[in-house]
């Protein structure tokens, strides 16, 4: 897997794949299919969770950051990701008078 850079903490590095939701539902459905095809010789009905654990596994796969665990995770290649490798773009500006380490400039003039 390639590295990506998280948008927001700027991380770069590999992201961590976590499954959104809880696979006890698969279970679940697994054990009532599979009692339910053994008691009645209707095995195709095994092909109900099957195709939900399909599901479950294909759409519910995320890549998140492991630093803060968030889903901002994009290709250091693309567009997003090479501006979040320039780092954070806030410029803080503020006046020579609210800075009380600079004496010289910090006193009006008159």
């Amino acid at each position: 897997m390639k590295d990506r850079v998280c948008t927001n903490c700027y991380h770069v590095g590999q992201p961590t794949v976590q499954g959104m939701g809880s696979f006890a539902v698969d279970i679940l459905m697994w054990l009532v299919f599979f009692s339910l095809s053994m008691f009645s010789s209707v095995f195709p009905l095994m092909l109900i969770p099957l195709g939900w654990t399909i599901y479950h596994i294909a759409i519910y796969r995320k890549s998140t950051c492991p630093e803060c665990g968030r889903l901002n995770m994009v290709s250091t290649t693309s567009k997003k990701g090479l501006k979040a490798l320039e780092g954070p773009s806030v410029v803080v500006s503020y006046s020579a008078a609210d800075d009380p380490d600079r004496k010289d400039e910090a006193q009006p003039k008159t």
